[in-house]
């Protein structure tokens, strides 16, 4: 699987402090936006998921709450 380039554009700040905490887990920027993004499209793939359990059964806590618990819980 080959890969391909993108072109995002943040704020110098933002920039920086994402850059020095790369660097202080030993991961390149590339490497951290990689991570960032594979995060990403779990936490929604997760969201989608508790999602549609809601109204499956009655439950005490937030859909927040069973998110949360959910992932704790993996």
């Amino acid at each position: 699987m080959g890969t391909v380039g993108i072109y995002v554009r943040v704020s110098k700040e933002l920039l920086e402090e994402f850059t020095k905490i790369a660097n202080a887990l030993g991961l390149s920027r590339s490497e951290a936006i990689r991570k960032a993004m594979e995060l990403f499209i779990m936490l929604q793939k997760n969201k989608t998921m508790t999602s549609k359990m809601r109204g499956l059964v009655k439950s005490k806590f937030t859909l927040k709450e069973l998110e949360e618990i959910y992932l704790v819980s993996r």
